[in-house]
């Protein structure tokens, strides 16, 4: 499998682009702990769900354990990028495999936070809520960083890391 060839599997592909719209949609079109806000953030732990599950069985470069995070191994590999101007890893760099585990931490964290302050151990405390929007604007702001990195990455080395996360094209 060449980096050109490359293409992420069904899964992936689906949990990524399903998180995106879901995630993107409470965070900018929901009422807040509205019914909607609530169905679409357990929604979300479900996608992402599926998709830590599908990287214990996956024999791709969807595997969890193909790409632990490695601050230090990160910052290397965005070293490398910036003198070389490749990228010659398949599935995700190092600096991306920190990045997807971040964002699953958020993403979970904001949603379960989200949950926890409409039960009855914290419902009415402000304090709990405070927390559900501190991780909902950190995945945000993670989210910024990913979207940019990946502008950028396909900028410094001339590949399209976005077409590898599209559907397969017709041959």
């Amino acid at each position: 499998m060449t980096k050109q060839a490359f293409i992420w599997d069904a899964v992936v592909r689906i949990t990524h682009w399903t998180t995106a719209a879901l995630f993107l949609s409470n965070y900018f079109l929901t009422e807040a702990g509205s019914q909607l806000h609530q169905w679409i953030g357990y929604t979300v732990i479900v996608v992402v769900c599926i998709r830590l599950l599908w990287g214990l069985i996956a024999r791709s470069p969807a595997r969890l354990s193909a790409f632990k995070p490695s601050v230090p191994q990160a910052l290397e590999h965005l070293k490398e990028v910036l003198v070389t101007k490749k990228d010659q890893h398949v599935g995700h760099n190092p600096a991306g495999a920190v990045m997807i585990w971040l964002m699953w931490l958020l993403i979970l964290s904001t949603a379960t936070t989200g949950w926890l302050s409409e039960t009855d151990w914290f419902w009415g405390e402000d304090w709990m809520t405070e927390i559900h929007e501190f991780f909902a604007n950190a995945t945000m702001g993670a989210v910024t960083i990913h979207v940019c990195a990946i502008i950028l990455m396909s900028k410094l080395t001339q590949f399209s890391y976005v077409r590898t996360m599209l559907w397969r094209p017709r041959d």
